[in-house]
């Protein structure tokens, strides 16, 4: 129930932070301008998600491990006390909760903003 709570609060946050950047870039204040402020709070979470779901889908492991070890044969410095293949690969990094934190938070700021388009262009059409 905690973490609902933090959500929310974080989803509050998001909210705010699209109002406060409605009010200090929108040339007019519509609806139209609020819809778009709301866009850049959205694209923001999903692309961090996006981002982070790749790389925990192991697609760069390969190429992290490749440039590692032709670094490690190539280097005329080596430094015996750091061990390439003991460092954590992109994918062991990503931490599960923050990205269903951001995927959360993006998905459901894209639904507020669905719900805004469809009440402009209802609002539009009339």
């Amino acid at each position: 129930m905690e973490a609902v709570k933090k959500a929310f609060f974080v989803l509050l946050v998001n909210l705010v932070i699209t109002a406060l950047l409605f009010l200090f870039n929108a040339p007019a204040y519509t609806l139209k301008y609020y819809i778009n402020s709301v866009f850049y709070v959205v694209f923001f979470y999903l692309f961090i998600a996006l981002m982070m779901w790749v790389i925990r889908g192991r697609f760069f492991d390969g190429i992290t491990y490749s440039f590692r070890r032709f670094y490690n044969k190539t280097s005329k410095q080596r430094d015996y006390l750091e061990e390439w293949k003991g460092k954590p690969l992109p994918s062991e990094t990503v931490n599960h909760s923050w990205l269903r934190m951001f995927f959360f938070q993006g998905v459901f700021m894209l639904m507020i903003m669905f719900g805004l388009l469809f009440f402009y262009y209802a609002g539009v059409a009339n």
